[in-house]
Parts: structure tokens; C-alpha cells; sequence
């Protein structure tokens, strides 16, 4: 967290101009430095292109300005050091999403910005945007699934703890997801987690995920049993880990990227057996022939290789994890952050 208030508040008020700049496509006005970097999705882009041409409006915005922020309540934003955090549902055209920005400030002027933006996916009769290059995510973005933040998120806890000690318990989850190994991370007993706006712990009439399996539904589990079933052995690395704190607040905010090798097709979970993921393959749940591919329907694929692309939101209190809001989206595998 920013120590001094004024501070905060120029970098705060530096990424306000940022957003009006993107919704204007209008950069010329921004205080940027000489060296400045823009990216999206890992990919270094120029003023003007990308989001520039395609936001239509976000959250916290004034609806009579953008009539298209009405429905438009998710929000959450915090500065650590010399950069500025956020969180932000946005409209493109009427494809809803979240935007996961990072901007960085140097002597009151904006140096970079890191964008991840996590739209909407489309299915349709050649497959829309989801391809082998970006498979359909088990848990995909719908725009009008997310609302508004839990409100746990904007509240104070009553004793801060240290920056630090928050980055190390946030990251922990996230290195278990790799190692299959829980044993390092802390939960508090009403600790939830959200996936793209989508409740996917302690859901009570979760789905199965193999058929033959009808027993194991990962979602109805909690987050750690969840990862003791061995729900995510198709991760194979993280790469790009990079955290930022609020201890005001107990929040982190973690941007990474995570690997599926596409190289596991199935997990031992223990008491149940034997899971099959699903995805386009023979014998493999969801399997969908190669003359129905452009029929419209684009099956759950967990074993092609991607990465996802992460921003995963944490609020943590007394070292323990509370609230995971995990918005992603698929990504080329070897896809790199771009920083």
C-alpha cells in the first residue's frame, strides 16, 4: 500500500485519466513518460490500437455520459508503491468482460500500463472465438455472470497485516495449484472462490465432470479439497508471477500464467478413482466428432495445450484466505506476459 496519501491519490488520479483516454481514444493528452509501454494481453501495442478502438464504457463511469456503465458494478482499484491496481467489468461494443490493468507512474507521469482483458466467448457455427489456440475454458467469461464485487473486498480489515506476509499467503495458492500440495496454504472457513463472475467451490448442485465418475463434482467441493482431488493436475507451470498488496484492505491482486501441457488426460482422485478430463477426444467426456465441429457446439477442452492468461484477486485476513475472485482467459500456449 502507497504510505503517503497524497501519493495515492496522484496515481489514483493518473489512472482515472487513463480509462477516460481509453474510452475517447484520445491518448494525446496523457502525461506519459519518453520510454512509455502499453500491452495487452502480452503484447505491446501503440495508443490508439486495441481497447483503444473498441471500449464502449466501464465500471464507475457516469451512466449519463455511458449509458452502457449501467449494468456495468464491478470495480475494485488500490495503488501499491508506484503503481495503481484494478479491476474493472467493461463493455466493447456490447461484449461484456473485466479488465485487469496495472499502471505504473514515474515523477506524475504515467511510464506503463498492462492490460489483461478478459472478454466474452462466442460459440457459433465455425466455433467463434474459441479455437484449438484458445480452447473453451471449463469456466469461461460471461459478462452477465459478474457482479458486483463481494463486499468483503472494499472493507478494512482490523489489523493490517504486512505486505509481504499477504503476497506470500495469496502466492501459495497459487504454487499449490501446480503441485497438487495444500498443505502450505491457509483458508478461513467461509473461504470461496469465484471463476470469471461463476461460483466453481462449495456449489450444491454442481455438475459431474466425467461421466464416469458421477460422484466427483469438483465445484461442490472447498477450495482445499479442491486441490486435493487433483482437480488441477492438467497445470503443469506458472510462469509470470507477479504480485501487488492493499493492507488496509487484505487484498492481493497476482498476475501469472499458468501452462496445460495438454500432455495429462486424466487424475487419480483420491475416493473416487480414475477422472477423465473432458475434451475433443475419443473416449474423453465431451467427445464431439470432426463432422459436428462447425455444427455450433464447442466442447469443454481441458487437454489441448494452453495457457491462461491470470488475474486472481485475494482477501485475506489473519493469514487466512477468505475470497478468490479468479478471472482468466485462454490464451496460444507459451503466451508470455509481455514484462
Amino acid at each position: 500500500m502507497t504510505e503517503k496519501p497524497e501519493l495515492q491519490n496522484v496515481l489514483e488520479t493518473l489512472a482515472d485519466q487513463f480509462e477516460y483516454a481509453l474510452l475517447a481514444n484520445d491518448g494525446s493528452r496523457l502525461p506519459l513518460t519518453k520510454d512509455f509501454r502499453y500491452t495487452e494481453n502480452g503484447q505491446k501495442l501503440e495508443i490508439g490500437d486495441g481497447l483503444w478502438g473498441t471500449l464502449s464504457a466501464l465500471a464507475g463511469q457516469d451512466v449519463r455520459i455511458f449509458p452502457g456503465a449501467a449494468d456495468l458494478t464491478y470495480r475494485i482499484s488500490f495503488a501499491d508503491g508506484d503503481e495503481v491496481l484494478r479491476l474493472v467489468k467493461i463493455d466493447e461494443n456490447e461484449v461484456k468482460g473485466v479488465m485487469a490493468m496495472r499502471l505504473k507512474a514515474e515523477k506524475g507521469k504515467i511510464s506503463q500500463v498492462e492490460i489483461i482483458p478478459v472478454r466474452e466467448e462466442f460459440l457459433g457455427d465455425r466455433g467463434g472465438t474459441i479455437t484449438l489456440l484458445q480452447p473453451a475454458m471449463l469456466v469461461t467469461m460471461e459478462g452477465a455472470l459478474v457482479g458486483p464485487p463481494d463486499p468483503l473486498f472494499t472493507q478494512k480489515v482490523p489489523k493490517p497485516e504486512a505486505r509481504d506476509a499477504l503476497i506470500k499467503d495469496a502466492e501459495a495458492y497459487i504454487k499449490a495449484l501446480i503441485s497438487n500440495d495444500v498443505g502450505a496454504v491457509a483458508f478461513a472457513d467461509d473461504c470461496r472462490r469465484l471463476d470469471n463472475g461463476q461460483p466453481t467451490t462449495n456449489v450444491a448442485d454442481a455438475k459431474m465432470l466425467d461421466p464416469d465418475q458421477p460422484k466427483y463434482k469438483p465445484f461442490a467441493l472447498g477450495p482445499r479439497e479442491q486441490i486435493d482431488s487433483g482437480f488441477f493436475s492438467n497445470l503443469k507451470r506458472l510462469r509470470g508471477l507477479r504480485s501487488w498488496a492493499d493492507p488496509s484492505r487484505g487484498l492481493v491482486l497476482s498476475f501469472f500464467q499458468l501452462d496445460n501441457t495438454g500432455t495429462t488426460l486424466s487424475f487419480e482422485a483420491p475416493g473416487y478413482g480414475q477422472v477423465k478430463y473432458p475434451g475433443p477426444m475419443p473416449g474423453v467426456p465431451g467427445d464431439i466428432s470432426l463432422g459436428e465441429q462447425f455444427d455450433g457446439r464447442v466442447t469443454t477442452n481441458m487437454i489441448s495445450p494452453v495457457t491462461m492468461n491470470c488475474a486472481f484477486l485475494f482477501k485475506i485476513e489473519n493469514g487466512n484466505i477468505r475470497r478468490i475472485d479468479a478471472f482468466y482467459r485462454g490464451a496460444p500456449y507459451g503466451m508470455k506476459s509481455g514484462w
